[in-house]
């Protein structure tokens, strides 16, 4: 049976890791604004199928734009809010997107 020795560096040297070659996509919200020409009926109906949200959730939605002026309607990435921003206006909707 062989034995062996391990020999325990006692000031080791720790080599950082590169920075990951994907970059992370930033965040942002996509806003509903409210507007004086869709029904509301319509606008909750347009933010159950562009964003997948239950009825208490975009009737939310729906009601904080009119009184506000403006609402969140969700935070994601930046590819997907632009894509929902597209396809909210393509429904007749005003809506736009920030970074946070």
């Amino acid at each position: 049976m062989k034995t062996f020795m391990l020999e325990v560096n006692p000031n080791p040297t720790y080599t950082a890791l590169a920075e990951p070659s994907v970059k992370t996509e930033d965040f942002c919200q996509v806003l509903l604004h409210n507007d004086d020409h869709n029904a509301a009926d319509y606008v909750v109906d347009c933010l159950m199928r562009v964003f997948g949200h239950k009825t208490p959730l975009a009737i939310k939605i729906m009601l904080e734009a009119h009184e506000n002026g403006k609402s969140i309607a969700e935070v994601e990435g930046e590819s997907r809010a632009k894509r929902h921003r597209d396809q909210l206006q393509s429904c007749g909707l005003s809506s736009t997107v920030e970074k946070i």
